[in-house]
């Protein structure tokens, strides 16, 4: 993937801003880089600088939101670190992680469900890099919670961390899946689950 200081650049963040736009109005598989070249004023030249085809526009789209839920995050925490009471720190960590994975009309949810639709190696590969950048920054939240005791120490941060992210990708693609409110996953049952393993 593309380097991230890319996304402290103002065109390039124009470009997403204007990708995400179209993606909630005319969904991942109609959306076309003709449809951002036009909306977004730049030039085909400016797009193809950062990316190669709207597939990985769309990966760094989703890497921009990972960015985003970890500086949200590292705030939130460090404030709730701070006035919680010990019981319910370990549970701050935990809806911090699935804080942006509940909404089915998210950008990134339709973008990550419409790049699990494709049969290629790139997309696989941005797949690949997307699942290894997460493992490492949930894997980075939780050595955060055990340097402040609010989860032991004895955990396997890196495991905890895959247990995570399966129970966030099922997540996913459940509330997309889901026709019926009954089949929708409740969110405190998942909280339950995962807190009572990291205590």
């Amino acid at each position: 993937m593309t380097n991230s200081s890319i996304y402290n650049n103002q065109s390039f963040q124009h470009i997403l801003a204007i990708t995400e736009e179209i993606i909630l109005e005319k969904g991942c598989r109609n959306t076309t880089l003709k449809d951002i070249i036009e909306r977004s004023g730049l030039s085909k030249g400016a797009i193809y600088h950062y990316v190669e085809s709207k597939d990985e526009l769309f990966g760094l789209i989703l890497k921009s939101k990972i960015e985003e839920m970890n500086e949200t995050f590292h705030q939130a925490i460090t404030q709730s670190i701070k006035d919680e009471t010990t019981e319910n720190k370990s549970f701050s960590v935990v809806s911090q992680f699935f804080n942006t994975r509940q909404d089915p009309h998210d950008t990134g949810n339709l973008i990550f469900i419409y790049l699990l639709s494709q049969d290629n190696e790139k997309v696989k590969k941005i797949l690949q890099d997307i699942f290894k950048y997460t493992k490492e920054i949930g894997t980075k939240w939780i050595k955060l919670g055990q340097e402040n005791a609010v989860i032991p120490a004895n955990i396997d941060a890196e495991k905890m961390s895959t247990l995570m992210m399966t129970f966030s990708y099922g997540i996913r693609v459940t509330q997309i899946l889901s026709a019926d409110e009954k089949d929708k996953v409740n969110m405190n049952d998942i909280f339950k689950v995962i807190s009572k393993s990291l205590t």
